[in-house]
């Protein structure tokens, strides 16, 4: 008689079949199970995998047939490291910032789903010192500009939007065309790096979380952990 991979009581029944595969159903724990999976049972070792995988341009797909989990488990991993970022503090003061926004999309590829991540980098330092992502609104780019302005910054480089010239007042405030030439090219990598970025894609996000999930994922990987060491 079968025991239970839970309890380990002889409690279970038959309860119908997924696929071609047996399920069972325990009377003692009243937990469903199988007599073989698809996918292994997931190794919280193989997180810091599946953020090296992320950030190495492979969709949740192919990191999922690479180790051997399922797309969801994969998914859920990816939401729960993202969401467990800490955005570092800086204390540096006296620098030059530059802000810009990029433009992704959330469900399709309309300008009615656009979304924007943006934040602002350290131009001496590259180091990525706030990211907002959301609408291209007053108060989320207000949250970036914010953080920059505690940092008593002596120059803020950015596009000509409108937006930006009340919201830095009275810092020195640049948008000649060429200033934010630093901020551009990290543009450039993070559409490189995030699958989910890329110009001409089926691997878009389907949720706003998974993509804020993605970018703070990839952040602290490439840009806050390495400027900690």
């Amino acid at each position: 008689m079968k025991t239970c991979h839970y309890c380990s009581s002889n409690s279970l029944i038959c309860k119908g079949k997924r696929g071609l595969i047996q399920r069972y159903y325990c009377k003692s724990c009243h937990k469903y199970q199988q007599d073989m999976y698809r996918y292994r049972l997931y190794d919280p070792k193989d997180d810091k995998m599946i953020k090296l995988y992320h950030c190495e341009g492979l969709g949740i797909r192919s990191i999922s047939r690479i180790l051997g989990y399922s797309s969801n488990t994969i998914m859920r991993r990816i939401l729960f490291l993202g969401f467990s970022v800490t955005k570092p503090a800086y204390l540096e003061s006296n620098q030059i910032y530059e802000v810009d926004e990029l433009c992704t999309y959330v469900g399709r590829n309309h300008s009615s789903h656009h979304k924007w991540i943006i934040y602002a980098i350290n131009r001496s330092t590259k180091t990525v010192v706030d990211v907002a992502i959301g609408s291209r609104s007053r108060d989320n780019i207000g949250k970036v500009i914010g953080t920059i302005k505690s940092l008593n910054p002596r120059k803020i480089i950015t596009d000509k939007l409108p937006v930006y010239v009340n919201l830095i007042q009275p810092i020195k405030h640049d948008t000649h065309r060429y200033s934010n030439n630093h901020i551009e090219r990290g543009n450039l990598t993070l559409r490189t790096h995030i699958k989910r970025l890329f110009r001409k894609t089926i691997c878009y996000s389907k949720n706003l979380n998974m993509l804020k999930a993605s970018i703070l994922l990839y952040l602290d990987h490439r840009n806050w952990k390495l400027d900690a060491l």
